[in-house]
């Protein structure tokens, strides 16, 4: 039997994929396929690349300054971050150069900006593979590929199952790390959020350039008004919700054998420098479901 990891999207939130897969190793659990969107796309290269432990160290020891510095704020053409340092450090550190040279086969996607269409990698080049899968519209540059312009896997397929079961997984094991974003729980939820996204808010103030100004949250005027969101507020939001609902439609249509959705309302967007925090997170996630999983797997 052949198991597949489908990593999903969520930008900082994706340091859990890390804890999830140590835990899943550590019950025995062999991976044999690993596909994935956006961040899930970064850390399942490092881990099929058998660069994860090096993923982790340096994740765990970032600052928010340091992330800051990686992002290269700016308002360049088509994106307000280059992120050039991130996925220069990627392509150096934490990957193999080639699908090929990975040690287990992994497939990554991208949108495709003017047709909407699921563009799929799993040959050639990881490093720009990974860095298209990661382009989160409006905040990283599209990425040209031959004649077209990608942008982040996740504005089509934030979960990406379908690309497991090509690789010819017959067991799947799916990550969804925005399972916070329900109806249901929008009551219950929406402080949270609202609250998450001030941090958000506040990362992209701390940029000595415009950044500092152009997306402040911060009402003039009647000082008794409640402050309008930020337009980093109102881009955020809106795609996590859109993303949210992509994926539980996306669940629906090509369910996964088993769906692991971490606890991660508190989490903003840019908070990569939580990483040991989410870390273990993801290693909690999966021992809650320890029996179930050793059960479901036995059994087949």
């Amino acid at each position: 039997m052949k198991i597949g990891l489908a990593l999903g999207a969520g930008a900082a939130r994706g340091w859990t994929h890390i804890g999830v897969i140590q835990a899943l190793e550590s019950l025995g659990v062999k991976i044999d396929v690993v596909a994935g969107t956006s961040i899930g796309s970064y850390v399942g290269a490092a881990y099929c690349s058998g660069k994860l432990p090096e993923l982790k160290e340096w994740a765990e020891s970032l600052t928010e300054w340091q992330v800051l510095a990686l992002m290269g704020m700016g308002l360049g053409k088509g994106g307000l971050a280059s992120a050039h340092k991130v996925f220069e450090k990627f392509a150096e550190d934490f990957c193999a150069p080639t699908f090929e040279e990975m040690s287990k086969p992994f497939a990554t996607l991208a949108t495709d900006l003017y047709s909407g269409r699921e563009v799929t990698f799993r040959h050639g080049k990881v490093g720009d593979s990974v860095r298209a899968s990661c382009a989160i519209p409006a905040l990283f540059s599209p990425v040209a590929h031959g004649e077209k312009w990608l942008v982040d896997g996740a504005v089509v397929n934030p979960v990406p199952v379908n690309l497991c079961r090509q690789m010819g997984a017959d067991f799947v094991i799916a990550v969804n790390l925005s399972a916070d974003f329900r109806p249901q729980r929008s009551a219950s939820m929406s402080v949270k959020h609202e609250k998450v996204q001030q941090s958000t808010d506040d990362f992209f103030s701390k940029s000595k350039n415009v950044f500092g100004q152009l997306f402040s949250s911060d009402a003039k005027g009647d000082k008794d008004a409640k402050s309008p969101p930020s337009i980093i507020s109102v881009m955020n939001n809106s795609l996590e919700i859109l993303q949210a609902r992509v994926t539980r439609s996306r669940l629906a249509g090509d369910p996964p054998d088993m769906l692991i959705e971490p606890r991660l309302e508190n989490v903003g967007l840019m908070e990569f420098h939580r990483a040991a925090e989410l870390i273990k997170v993801g290693e909690e996630s999966i021992q809650r479901l320890a029996e179930q999983i050793h059960f479901q797997l036995i059994s087949l």
